[in-house]
């Protein structure tokens, strides 16, 4: 396993920044969508080869889901339901997946959720003034998302229905598709809304469906310990759980205090989890792929340079501590 990351351009500057920090991969975010067809294969190939020649590899791209619906909702037709418009959508993301191959990128990151994810005010502060994102379901809008009421039954519908039309392109081609779960695990009919990915319960399920080596998650472990009522003890299983099964193909590593319904995002050494403990079941596991700071708190320096240098820094040394023991 290594240190990557989903954030930062293909600049110069970005590119020795992530290299001068031990991040070796890249799941690139900012590639030029068009509605017509997808990306462009050019485009794909020459960002790839620009990080290589930074010493970074380029080894995922990530689906624009939020801009796939023509009606500019940030939730797409086939997570509501809607056919018509989604066959399009879902050609579109069989098509990218097709690119990805072609430009030899082996993955695609993308989700499967049927609303917006939730956070409230970031309060209080953390150390140094830091911004930690926040939910706490007391303080939340809870006006229903839907004018009727959305099942986990339905919901579990209209994924197997994407899976089923997309797992095949993706076994083909040789890309691996990780889903990232739903933001933060949340109370059925929350919103009106019965929510299934938002958790380990709804990805034991969800790698069942059309079982393939291609067909895996992309395991947050902060979304995992939302999820969790012993975030501690209960992560480093489910680490173990879906890696012993092959099915991680990228890991989101930070950390949280709270756990269901109320937390913030914190640096990785002040949560209520031992990093430690969960680089060791990644490294028990032969977990071969990035592990990737998804987010980092904000701070007032003039730049989030430093909250991603710390936290990339973090992730070196925690690898680093787990290979050592071999």
């Amino acid at each position: 396993m290594h240190v990557g990351t989903q954030q930062f351009s293909t600049s110069d500057h970005d590119l020795e920044f992530l290299a001068r920090h031990g991040v070796t991969a890249k799941n690139e975010n900012n590639i030029t969508f068009h509605r017509e067809y997808g990306w462009d294969v050019k485009e794909l190939i020459e960002k790839k080869e620009r990080c290589e020649r930074f010493g970074v590899d380029m080894e995922m791209v990530a689906i624009p889901v939020h801009s796939l619906g023509v009606d500019g909702c940030s939730t797409p037709h086939y997570m509501r339901g809607r056919y018509d418009e989604g066959d399009k959508e879902i050609d579109l993301v069989c098509n990218m997946i097709r690119q990805a191959a072609e430009a030899g990128i082996p993955a695609v990151k993308y989700f499967l959720c049927e609303m917006e994810n939730q956070r409230t005010e970031s309060v209080p502060l953390g150390r140094g003034n830091s911004r930690y994102s926040t939910w706490d379901l007391e303080k939340a809008d809870d006006s229903p998302r839907y004018d009727e009421p959305l099942t986990a039954e339905q919901n579990w519908e209209r994924i197997t229905y994407y899976l089923e039309r997309v797992v095949p392109v993706a076994e083909e081609c040789k890309v691996r598709m990780a889903c990232h779960p739903c933001d933060p695990w949340l109370p059925a009919g929350f919103k009106g809304v019965d929510r299934v990915l938002g958790g380990p319960e709804g990805f034991r399920r969800f790698i069942t469906i059309c079982e393939s080596d291609y067909h895996g998650v992309n395991l947050c472990l902060g979304c995992m310990a939302e999820a969790s009522t012993d975030p501690r003890n209960e992560v480093p299983e489910i680490i173990r759980y879906f890696g012993s099964r092959n099915k991680i193909f990228l890991c989101h590593f930070r950390n949280i205090v709270g756990g269901r319904n109320k937390f913030q995002e914190v640096w990785p050494d002040e949560g209520v989890m031992s990093m430690h403990r969960n680089i060791r079941a990644l490294q028990e596991v032969g977990y071969p792929h990035m592990v990737v700071p998804d987010h980092a708190p904000g701070h007032p320096d003039s730049d989030a340079y430093q909250a991603w240098a710390y936290e990339f820094g973090y992730i070196q040394a925690m690898i680093q501590s787990v290979t050592d023991e071999d």
